[in-house]
């Protein structure tokens, strides 16, 4: 059972690594037989890796076709962002609040991270580093609810990143800073004010891109 997992992780992240670098295109079809043949895998592991990925949202399933890698709904996206906004405030708040001794040291870590991948472009572990920010200050707030409903969020983290968010890391990684500073300075609605505010940006910069591709149209 273990290898199975981690052949199934190692056939998510080959998939998810070539649709973010934009060789898997939207619409293009995620064939088990294929990419099992690619990877010298048996077909089971690719199969729970396509799933994984059709429940993160970066994959779809089509009638009569299978999975194919999904196309991108921006509209969907500045959606969950205020969604997100909303929750992740309140969770920097109660994260502050909570006074998680290791927070301060793990966040900071993460931040370093995050820059240097960001600076190798290195777009799977500046994704990874950007989701685990998010859910380690979930976990500090502890409120068990939170984190099941903020979970299935952070996954689709992965959809920005295609719409064009990968393009404002350097913004981003600021962002992150602010409110790293707000919880080393102990204060909870300052933390909140800055997870707010850096999830809005983010939500203020996909509605730009609806805008330019609506003017684009015209």
């Amino acid at each position: 059972m273990f290898d199975r997992a981690r052949l199934a992780d190692k056939a998510y992240q080959w998939i998810k690594d070539r649709i973010l670098a934009r060789e898997l295109v939207p619409g293009q079809h995620l064939s088990v037989p294929a990419i099992a043949e690619e990877l010298d895998l048996s077909r089971s592991p690719v199969r729970e890796a396509v799933q994984r990925l059709v429940q993160e949202g970066l994959g779809e399933e089509r009638p009569h076709k299978g999975a194919v890698v999904a196309r991108v709904d921006v509209l969907a996206l500045v959606d969950l962002y205020e969604v997100r906004a909303a929750l992740e405030g309140l969770s920097a708040q109660r994260a502050v609040h909570a006074r998680d001794a290791m927070l301060l040291e793990d966040l900071t870590a993460i931040h370093h991270d995050h820059r240097s991948a960001a600076h190798d472009g290195r777009l799977a572990d500046v994704i990874r580093a950007d989701m685990l920010f998010h859910s380690r200050i979930a976990a500090a707030a502890g409120n068990a609810q939170l984190v099941r409903t903020l979970a299935p969020l952070l996954q689709r983290m992965s959809l920005a990143m295609l719409a064009g968010e990968q393009e404002r890391t350097t913004e981003a990684l600021s962002e992150h800073e602010a409110v790293i500073e707000a919880v080393r300075a102990g204060e909870p609605q300052r933390a909140r004010d800055s997870m707010t505010d850096h999830l809005e940006r983010v939500r203020a910069r996909l509605l730009a891109k609806v805008a330019d591709t609506e003017e684009v149209a015209r």
